[in-house]
């Protein structure tokens, strides 16, 4: 087999360790081409490793059972602060926004009071509101329209009054 399409095949994962012992012996080799040498120090680095771990004893199984064991009570004790942490949160929230079904932002601040909001609007509106004799001099008035006029206007009082309906 062609050593590029065997290095190919390395890098999609799909070679045996018998194809892998023949590319680490082939970048061991002082007989590599140009276009193949950036890949020497890599197998080279692989080599090394290998034999350090052929003069290397295994590890002690009961530290690496240890440690897991350690990583597994660490991780469930964070699972729980993190369940109670969420449980309390919906239980008892920061923003009283969440807990009221009806609610009004204004100014970057929530108010569920009802009689606070119709003040705020009604401030609001007397900041921007125009006075109805610009917008409908009494020259051009007739008293058909002027009644009009003020019909709405008791509707639009209407909807900030206090009295609910």
């Amino acid at each position: 087999m062609n050593i590029d399409e065997l290095l190919n095949k390395y890098f999609e994962g799909e070679t045996t360790s018998a194809e892998e012992s023949q590319l680490r012996a082939f970048f061991a080799s002082d007989d590599v081409p140009e276009h193949l040498s950036v890949y020497k120090p890599l197998f080279a680095y692989f080599r090394e490793e290998i034999d350090k771990q052929a003069g290397k004893p295994a590890k002690p199984v009961h530290r690496s059972i240890a440690r897991r064991t350690v990583l597994y009570l660490v991780s469930g004790i964070a699972a729980c602060v993190l369940l109670a942490l969420g449980i309390g949160q919906l239980l008892h929230p920061l923003d009283p926004c969440f807990c009221s079904d009806n609610y009004v932002v204004i100014n970057g601040r929530c108010y569920t009071d009802i009689h606070k909001v119709r003040t705020l609007a009604i401030e609001a509106l007397q900041e921007v509101a125009t006075p109805a004799d610009e917008y409908f001099p009494e020259t051009d008035s007739e008293p058909d329209t002027q009644e009009i006029v003020d019909n709405q206007l008791k509707e639009l009082g209407s909807l900030f009054s206090d009295d609910e309906e």
